[in-house]
């Protein structure tokens, strides 16, 4: 039992780490820094950043020109950049002319799931024998790293709905 709670645990750790890296990687430190601290004017370096993201996401979901001018003006309001779908762009699909949930974001959110109802018996276990307690450890990071994305990704998608389609959820 241990041994597969083990391996659980790891196999949904290394999942939620390749989910996380755009975010650790230097361009999404450097957007994310850009989104919460700018008026909009940045440095060629940040702009260039920026539009090299931006352009990853159009070419992920194949948008015409005209929602891609809407994301690029958005620029001028960084603290309302839907930063997190630019650098997860796989997490959405684009089904008649909405974003929606797409399978990878369905897996983040099971991984999460997951983490959540293996933590109490890796817990129960980790009292009796420490040498396990990196488990409950690395599996309450996954669990709130999950948290974390699944409700910024939630967030970023309506706003890129209204920003696409014009209209609120």
């Amino acid at each position: 039992m241990t041994v597969m709670l083990g391996a659980a645990t790891a196999i949904v750790a290394l999942m939620m780490l390749f989910a996380w890296l755009p975010e650790i990687r230097e361009p999404g430190l450097l957007l994310r820094r850009w989104s919460r601290g700018s008026d909009g004017h940045c440095s060629a370096g940040i702009c260039q950043a920026v539009d090299d993201v931006i352009s990853g996401f159009v070419t992920e979901h194949n948008l015409p020109e005209v929602d891609t001018s809407r994301l690029r003006e958005m620029k001028s309001r960084p603290a309302m950049m839907p930063v997190t779908l630019l650098l997860h762009p796989q997490l959405v699909k684009r089904e008649n002319g909405r974003f929606v949930r797409g399978r990878k974001l369905t897996a983040v959110m099971v991984a999460t799931g997951i983490s959540a109802l293996i933590l109490p018996p890796l817990a129960g276990m980790a009292l009796h024998d420490v040498s396990l307690s990196l488990l409950p450890l690395l599996n309450m990071v996954v669990f709130f790293t999950g948290v974390q994305l699944v409700r910024q990704t939630y967030s970023d998608l309506s706003l890129i709905n209204v920003l696409v389609t014009g209209k609120p959820d």
